[in-house]
C-alpha cells in the first residue's frame, strides 16, 4: 500500500532531475524530490567544506537557458551572482596562450599576436563553428522534445539536420590534423560536455565551443550552490525533499510506473509520473521481479562510459593567481595526443565566499579513461602527483599559497600548507564516483542526442546527462524543460490557472 502519493516523484541527483523538479512544481504540481542527495555535492577537507566541481551555466541569453531561468524568476539573481567573465576562456600551450572572446576583433589580435600565418585560415574555421551553432538555435529553443520523440518530432529535427554541414564535414579545414589550433577548440568540448574526446561529433564541438566562448557564467560556490539554486525552489513550490532514502525498485502495473519503493523504512511511495534522474544503467536494477525491457537493456548497452571526470579542488589565496590569468583555462600540453588525463586539464577559478575573500576556490578537472580507473586506485593516486605537477606550471606559486588541496575521487588525505598530509585515519577524503562521459553506438539526433526520455514504460521518464551529451549542461535543462512540458500537457488548463492566480496574489 502506497504510504503517500504525488504527482511527480523525482529520483536521483542529476541537475536536469532538479530543474524539472522546480519547474512542476511551479505549475502546481505536488512533487517528491528523493535520492538526491545520494551524489554529494560538496566534501569536507582538512576542515573546509569544498564543492565537487565549479558551477557553470551557459549564457543567460540563450533561448533554452533564458526560459526556464525566467520561468524560476533567476535571470536578475544569476546576472548579479554569477557574471560571466572576460576573457571568455584561455587556451594555454606550452609557448602559446590565447585569450578567447566573444569579441571578433579582440579574438583576431589574439591570433594575430599567437598564430599570425593561420589567423585567415582560424577565422574561416571560426565563422563555420558559429553559423552551425546559429543554425540550432532555434530548435534548442523549441517546444520540440529532444532527443526526438514521435514521428513529427524527428521530422522537424530532419529538417534542421539538413541545413546543417554534412556528417563529418571538417569544419575546421584547411588547419592540419595536430594543429593547435584545434585542440583549443575540441577542449571546452570534452570538458563541458558528455561525450569522450573520440566521440565529439562535429556539431557538438562547434556548439560547446560557440557556448564557451560567447561566456559561461560563474555560479559562487560551485557546483554544490548551482544544486541547492533548484532544490530551493523545489521547497519554495510546496515541493517535499526526502533525504537519507533509497530507491529500490520501480513499482509497475501493466507496463505503467505507479510508484517507487524506498528504503530503509521499506515503504512504496505512489505518482502519476515518475522521473528517473540518474544514469540508465542504475535504473535496470530497479525492475523488481519484472525483467527490464528490451528497449531498456538495448539503450544502457549502446551508450557506455568512455572516460570520467577527476577533479582536484583547492583553497588558495590571492596571491597564487598570475595576473592576467582567466577564471577559466584550458590547458594543453602536446596537441598531437588524445585530451586525456595530464596532457589536457580545466582550471577554474572561482569566487571567493562572502566572509573568507582571502580564500579563492580553484577547480581542476581533467579527464581519465575507464579502463585506466578499473586498474585500482593507485592510479587516481599516481594521476594526482602528474596533474599537481603540470598545475605547477600554470600556477607557479600555488604551493607557496595553499590553504588546501584534495580530491572527492582518489581516497586520499588532503594536502595542507608546507606538503603536511592531514592526519590518518581520521581526515582521508572518502572516495565519491566520478561523472561519466559516453562513448555512443545510439542515434545521435543532431550529432549530439544519446538516450531518449521515453524507456518503454509509461509515465516513467529518463531525464539527465544521458539524454543530450553533446550538448553538456544546455543539453540537461532542455532535458528538463522537454520533460516539463510533456507531464504539464496531461494537466487541466483550469488547474495551472489557479496555481498561477494563487502565486500572482502571494
Amino acid at each position: 500500500m502506497d504510504t503517500n502519493f504525488y504527482d511527480v516523484v523525482v529520483c536521483g541527483s542529476e541537475l536536469a532531475g532538479l530543474v524539472a523538479a522546480a519547474l512542476l512544481g511551479r505549475r502546481g504540481f505536488r512533487v517528491l524530490l528523493v535520492g538526491h542527495d545520494a551524489d554529494r555535492a560538496s566534501f569536507e577537507a582538512g576542515g573546509h567544506v569544498l564543492a565537487r566541481e565549479p558551477g557553470l551555466l551557459p549564457p543567460l541569453e540563450t533561448t533554452a537557458v533564458a526560459r526556464v531561468l525566467q520561468e524560476l524568476n533567476y535571470v536578475q539573481i544569476l546576472r548579479r551572482r554569477a557574471p560571466a567573465p572576460t576573457p571568455s576562456f584561455q587556451v594555454a600551450f606550452p609557448h602559446h596562450r590565447i585569450d578567447v572572446t566573444a569579441d571578433s576583433a579582440a579574438l583576431g589580435r589574439e591570433l594575430e599576436r599567437e598564430l599570425p600565418a593561420d589567423r585567415a585560415a582560424i577565422e574561416a574555421a571560426l565563422a563555420r563553428l558559429a553559423g552551425a551553432s546559429a543554425t540550432l538555435d532555434p530548435l534548442l529553443g523549441s517546444e520540440v522534445t529532444l532527443p526526438p520523440d514521435g514521428f513529427w518530432e524527428r521530422r522537424e529535427v530532419a529538417r534542421f539536420e539538413s541545413l546543417l554541414p554534412a556528417g563529418g564535414a571538417d569544419l575546421l579545414a584547411p588547419l592540419p590534423q595536430g594543429h593547435l589550433f584545434r585542440a583549443a577548440i575540441a577542449a571546452p568540448a570534452a570538458f563541458l560536455g558528455g561525450f569522450g574526446p573520440g566521440d565529439l561529433g562535429t556539431l557538438g564541438q562547434a556548439r560547446l565551443f560557440d557556448v564557451a566562448r560567447r561566456g559561461l557564467h560563474h555560479l559562487a560556490g560551485g557546483y554544490a550552490a548551482l544544486r541547492a539554486l533548484f532544490t530551493d525552489k523545489v521547497g519554495s513550490y510546496a515541493g517535499e525533499i526526502r533525504e537519507k532514502v533509497t530507491p529500490v525498485e520501480i513499482v509497475q502495473k501493466r507496463a505503467r510506473a505507479v510508484g517507487i519503493r524506498v528504503r530503509p523504512r521499506d515503504e512504496t511511495i505512489g505518482c502519476s509520473h515518475l522521473l528517473w534522474a540518474a544514469p540508465l544503467a542504475d535504473m535496470l536494477h530497479l525492475s523488481g521481479d519484472k525483467p527490464p525491457s528490451r528497449k531498456l537493456r538495448d539503450e544502457s548497452a549502446g551508450l557506455r562510459p568512455a572516460c570520467y571526470r577527476y577533479s582536484l579542488c583547492m583553497l588558495l589565496r590571492p596571491e597564487a593567481i598570475p595576473e592576467g590569468m582567466s577564471r577559466l583555462v584550458y590547458a594543453v600540453r602536446d596537441p598531437t595526443r588524445p585530451l586525456i588525463e595530464e596532457n589536457a586539464f580545466a582550471v577554474t577559478v572561482g569566487e571567493p565566499a562572502a566572509r573568507a575573500a582571502d580564500k579563492i576556490p580553484v577547480w581542476v578537472q581533467c579527464l581519465v579513461p575507464g579502463a585506466a580507473v578499473d586498474a585500482g586506485p593507485g592510479y587516481l593516486g599516481a594521476l594526482r602527483g602528474r596533474l599537481r605537477g603540470q598545475v605547477a606550471r600554470l600556477l607557479p606559486f600555488f604551493a607557496r599559497h595553499l590553504i588546501v588541496l584534495a580530491s572527492p575521487h582518489d581516497g586520499l588525505p588532503p594536502e595542507l600548507p608546507g606538503g603536511r598530509a592531514a592526519a590518518a585515519p581520521a581526515t582521508p577524503v572518502p572516495a565519491q564516483p566520478m561523472a561519466a562521459v559516453y562513448s555512443s553506438d545510439l542515434p545521435r539526433a543532431l550529432d549530439v542526442g544519446g538516450a531518449p526520455h521515453a524507456t518503454g514504460i509509461k509515465n516513467l521518464y529518463l531525464i539527465g546527462r544521458e539524454n543530450l551529451p553533446g550538448l553538456g549542461v544546455e543539453g540537461e535543462l532542455i532535458s528538463a524543460w522537454s520533460v516539463a512540458r510533456s507531464i504539464s500537457a496531461s494537466q487541466p488548463k483550469r488547474d495551472l490557472l489557479r496555481r498561477e492566480v494563487l502565486l500572482d496574489e502571494g
